[in-house]
């Protein structure tokens, strides 16, 4: 069993508020469970209108498929999103 996770660090172009923040946020976080099927969590930087830390993970049996399943969904989120990734740390077990 793998069981594998990222930690990214995103900044959010013209997020002026919370309330806009927690819109784009709750937008990436439930499109990347419905479409790549990964479970998901913003886990730091609450306070911050423009930037946020947002946590992937997925189980599996194949450790490139499950690299694969989150690689997928990062560039989906800077593909759809007005986001920037400004760090990335992978989370292996």
């Amino acid at each position: 069993m793998i069981v594998m996770g990222a930690e990214v660090t995103l900044l959010i172009f013209d997020s002026y508020s919370l309330k806009e923040k927690r819109s784009t946020v709750k937008s990436i976080l439930h499109r990347t469970q419905n479409r790549h099927h990964l479970s998901t969590a913003e886990v730091e930087d609450w306070e911050l209108h423009n930037k946020t830390v947002l946590g992937f993970g997925v189980v599996g049996s194949n450790r490139l498929l499950c690299r694969q399943q989150i690689e997928s969904a990062l560039k989906d989120i800077e593909e759809q999103y007005e986001v920037e990734i400004l760090n990335l740390e992978w989370i292996e077990a």
